[in-house]
């Protein structure tokens, strides 16, 4: 018996399947890229941010966009907008969409700040939404997406449909990236333990006479923590057991 067609599906359902089946970062942008013109999306992009600590954290963050005219995104960049750019420093505050004229009302900006404000302005690329997204362990991201000119704003239900597709995006980034990340580190309870007291500031006498151990005992347990997690201070071994979900 022939198998029936698979029923027409919503947009937000298509995206979900074509994410979920992704292997590389370019096809979560393809899907994402298919998915935007059915909430009237003409520009997006995105920003991801590892953790401090985690083994890819770094100044580089990793970005794709389409849509923006070619010349904005290189002066983007060889202007190091991405340093200065207000948004996403507020957006990272916020769990919830809003959009670029609202700004100026949500933080103080300082001289650089209103100055590229003035600059989004003068591009004269409409009216725009922010979408901060959450990933494990603090793996949180950004979304910018323009409508363009001449276009009804989103409604709400428009705009939590998209902050929906986003965070499914996002996510599926934070597996494919981690899956490429060197493997996890494995600590045992007691090592767990030690470096949940290493984060909380306690010295090594304090975690002894707190877990009724020597002081020895605890010196060692900490120098295992440095090794697995390649660090060789307390406060690097602390930020990236927060950044792997080592410590609760």
């Amino acid at each position: 018996m022939a198998k029936s067609p698979e029923p027409d599906t919503s947009p937000l359902d298509r995206l979900r399947r074509a994410v979920s089946a992704a292997t590389d970062l370019p096809q979560i942008q393809f899907a994402m890229e298919s998915y935007a013109p059915s909430v009237r999306i003409k520009m997006l992009s995105y920003s991801h941010y590892p953790p401090v600590g985690a083994v890819d954290f770094g100044p580089d963050i990793r970005v794709y966009n389409f849509g923006w005219p070619a010349s904005w995104v290189e002066t983007y960049w060889r202007s190091d907008y991405i340093h200065i750019d207000p948004v996403p420093r507020i957006a990272a505050r916020r769990t919830l969409p809003f959009w670029w004229s609202e700004v100026e009302k949500m933080a103080t900006l300082d001289a650089e700040e209103r100055a590229y404000i003035d600059n989004i302005r003068a591009q004269r690329f409409g009216p725009g939404l922010a979408i901060p997204v959450f990933g494990p362990n603090g793996r949180n991201g950004y979304y910018a997406a323009g409508i363009g000119n001449d276009v009804p704003l989103l409604d709400e239900r428009e705009i939590a449909e998209l902050h929906a597709a986003c965070q499914l995006a996002h996510l599926r980034c934070c597996d494919i990236i981690l899956e490429a990340l060197p493997g996890q580190v494995s600590l045992s309870e007691r090592e767990r333990q030690i470096l949940g007291f290493v984060v909380r500031g306690h010295s090594n006498q304090m975690i002894a006479a707190q877990l009724s151990i020597s002081s020895n005992t605890v010196d060692t347990y900490v120098r295992r923590c440095f090794d697995k997690l390649d660090v060789h201070d307390r406060v690097t071994a602390g930020l990236r057991g927060l950044a792997l979900g080592l410590v609760a």
